[in-house]
């Protein structure tokens, strides 16, 4: 089987992709999710946990995700092209959010899902290595974080408030990864089932 090739991070195919599957998470929680995880639990067991919470959500039957294999082996390469951002040596990982363009009342929104996914995939991860205490760092950021997720979205936010607030995400799950594990962009690997072994 040839490999997986990456999906674009800003691509429309991603919310196409969930919505098919019947995911009830927007695009930037489920990138969250994603980058938690890879922040918390090895490549393998990261991959695994996401897409066991993807199905677990959308409530596909086996049959129902074999006839999505596309859409399934799509999400796969965004989950690969995630774990290379965030372990790329030029710090290209950033937080999947709408463009610029898009009203700001959205962009909020969306940065709150992914911060809401991402806050809920570092607990798994951390969950599955026996809720060992956190990092000083790592649990300042969970905190601010989660407020973000949780504050009132009103018209106080301009450009430069947004802008702030992004790059704050964006270095805080550097952070987070730093403290907790060096992510690798192999995430394949004998410790958990692929994609492709869930459609059969």
């Amino acid at each position: 089987m040839s490999p997986t090739i990456p999906a674009p991070l800003h691509d429309e195919a991603i919310e196409q992709a969930l919505e098919a599957l019947q995911v009830p998470l927007a695009a930037a929680e489920a990138h969250g999710l994603a980058c938690g995880l890879l922040c918390s639990a090895s490549g393998a067991r990261a991959k695994s946990r996401w897409f066991t919470e993807l199905i677990e959500a959308a409530g596909l039957a086996a049959d129902a995700l074999s006839a999505r294999a596309g859409h399934v082996r799509l999400l796969d390469g965004w989950f690969e092209s995630t774990a290379q951002a965030l372990n790329s040596a030029e710090l290209a990982f950033e937080p999947r959010l709408p463009d610029d363009e898009a009203p700001m009342s959205r962009r909020l929104d969306a940065l709150a899902d992914f911060c809401a996914g991402f806050t809920y995939g570092v607990g798994l991860g951390c969950a599955q290595r026996g809720n060992a205490p956190l990092p000083e760092d790592t649990r300042e950021i969970v905190r601010d974080l989660q407020a973000i997720d949780g504050a009132e979205r009103g018209t106080g936010i301009d450009e430069a408030d947004y802008a702030e607030l992004v790059e704050y995400v964006r270095v805080g799950v550097l952070v987070v990864l730093e403290d907790l594990r060096p992510v690798t962009a192999a995430v394949a690997s004998d410790d958990g089932p692929t994609a492709d072994a869930r459609l059969h």
